[in-house]
């Protein structure tokens, strides 16, 4: 199991997520489906276009990515929101750690899982 997710910018209180560049009113998710990178506790990556992440407390978001080189093998990352501070399911970030080079990863918050489908996953996919 992997460790901590650096943060990305200063820690600011979970007040509303800010909706993905472009979004409407009605596109927007409440602040359950939000978290902030500064509380991310643990993540797994079963593959190289997909990344768990646990933040405080239960909550595990898979977050997607197109193609992130050697993410599989990181023991530390980063998710550094393209805006605002915190990420909510659609957002898009970047993802940097040492083992995936130099170039940041994009990568989408795809979904937050339910208690359901995180006691599905495999465990060693489990964050």
């Amino acid at each position: 199991m992997h460790r901590l997710i650096l943060s990305s910018a200063a820690v600011m209180a979970l007040s509303a997520c800010a909706p993905s560049p472009g979004a409407t009113t009605a596109s927007r998710v409440d602040a359950t489906q939000c978290f902030r990178p500064s509380l991310v506790r643990n993540f797994t990556a079963p593959n190289d276009q997909t990344l768990y992440v646990r933040t405080s407390g239960s909550d595990v978001f898979q977050i997607d990515s197109t193609f992130c080189r050697d993410m599989t093998r990181a023991l530390s990352v980063a998710l550094e929101p393209l805006s605002g501070s915190n990420l909510c399911v659609g957002d898009q970030a970047t993802l940097r750690s040492p083992a995936t080079g130099p170039q940041p990863c994009r990568v989408r918050i795809a979904r937050k899982l339910t208690a359901e489908e995180i006691a599905a996953l495999p465990s060693r996919d489990r964050p």
